[in-house]
Formats: C-alpha cells, structure tokens, sequence
C-alpha cells in the first residue's frame, strides 16, 4: 500500500484556515506534517482549523495573523517563519487571494493595486524571502484560477494577476530547480467552499457544474488533494506546471 507521509517536513500554507486553505492545511496536518497556517482576520475560523490539524496527534501546528498585501507584515511573518522553522522551510503554499470583478473603465487603480499586491505581490514577496530557507526536495505550490488560462467577461483584473502568477512560478521553478526544489501552480475551477460571501444559487451552481465532464461542482478537497500530492516524493520530477483542477470545464 503506497502512502504519503509527511512526517518531519515543515509546511506554511497562507490563507490557510478558510476554504481550500484550509483543507491544504488539514490534508497536510493530516500526513503529518508540521503547518503554520497564515491569516488575515477570521480568529474562529483559524482556530478551528488549527483544533482540526491538532486532532490528528501529528506533528506540530499554529496559526499566524499576517496581511500579504502589506509588505512589512509579510516581513514580519517571513521572520516569524524562520524563527518557528530554524532548521528550515520544505512546503510553501501560497494560496491566500482576494477577488476584483468589475470593467476595466469603473474599476478604481486603487483596488486594481491591492488585488495585484495581494495576489502576486506576495507571491515575489514571499518567495524572495523564504525560498532560501527551504530544504532540497522541498516544494512551493501556489493555488492560482481557471481565469488565468482562459478568458472571463468581468474577471481582467483577477484573470490578469493569476496568468501572471502562472509565468511568475514557471520562471521561479527554473532558478529554483537546480537546489532539488519544484515549484507549481494548481487551478482550481468553481469550487464551494462553507465562506463564500456571495455563493452562487443552486440553480447557478447546477448551470456550472453541466459545463464539466464530471458534472459537479468542485470541493476544496479536490484541490488540497493535488496539492498534498505536489508536496510528496510521488511528484518528485513534477515542476514548473500549471494543473487544472476543474472536471474538464469547458
């Protein structure tokens, strides 16, 4: 029988107690691995993910509160990091993000510039800073969006930071490489997750779902599957891919 088994690897997941956050942060937790799950602001939500991960009687976990759009608190939680992990980082997933839909003529430069700093500014941010701390074999692994690879009426601004996203860990997997690291990017299609703000009706999810070859919506399970494989020694020559997590979307 063939398993994963995390077990004294050390794993950051930002976003990493609500939605497919935090099922990356229990999947991981749950194959023993060490996690710091980061947030922004939702202290229930964090701390019944971390009661989640300390069930499993594995390893050691703990939250952080942390803005990645900010610069200096993510030089604070980079520091943070370095002083909870000091023999080194193995699992960076990057997988907090915001939203922005709107026209490209209504849409303030001011929100257009918190998205891009939230969603891909941290991602350089964060790689910048806690890639030299990673060990050989480790793994970074960034959630990005069917928006990145395929056109969206209303989505430019999220579509746009997302394709970045893409090269940014494409071209990051080829530096990186070379130290025994993989990097890659999964992207999930719709996905329900239990925090949606402003979830779809069922009739809506119902007309999405029948636009995929498995005709059902995603769950976060789907994508923290992927990720936890991403992170194992079974995709140990996996690097520099965008994969899809979508049910074949059309």
């Amino acid at each position: 029988m063939i398993s994963i088994d995390l077990r004294g690897k050390n794993a950051l997941i930002t976003g990493g107690t609500r939605g497919i956050g935090r099922a990356i942060s229990r999947r991981l937790a749950q194959a023993g691995a060490n996690t710091i799950a980061v947030y922004r602001g939702n202290e229930a939500s964090a701390l019944e993910s971390l009661a989640e991960r300390q069930a499993f009687g594995i390893g050691n976990h703990q939250n952080i509160i942390a803005d990645i759009g900010e610069e200096l608190q993510v030089d604070g939680l980079i520091s943070e990091v370095k002083d909870i992990y000091p023999e080194g980082l193995d699992l960076l997933i990057l997988n907090a993000g915001i939203g922005l839909s709107g026209t490209v003529t209504e849409t303030a430069p001011a929100d257009w510039r918190r998205m891009l700093e939230v969603n891909l500014g941290s991602a350089f941010l964060l790689s910048r800073g806690l890639v030299p701390e990673m060990r050989r074999g480790g793994s970074l692994v960034a959630i990005g969006s069917g928006s990145g690879h395929d056109p969206i009426p209303g989505l430019a601004f999220y579509g746009a930071a997302k394709a970045g996203l893409n090269m940014f860990i494409a071209d990051l997997a080829q530096e990186v490489g070379p130290a025994g690291i993989r990097a890659n990017v999964v992207s999930p299609g719709g996905t329900d997750t239990s925090f949606q703000e402003n979830a779809p009706l069922p009739t809506v999810r119902q007309e999405s779902a029948s636009h995929n070859a498995l005709r059902r919506r995603g769950v976060p399970d789907d994508v923290a599957g992927v990720v936890l494989f991403l992170c194992s020694d079974l995709a140990g020559f996996v690097t520099g891919q965008a994969i899809r997590v979508n049910g074949a979307a059309l």
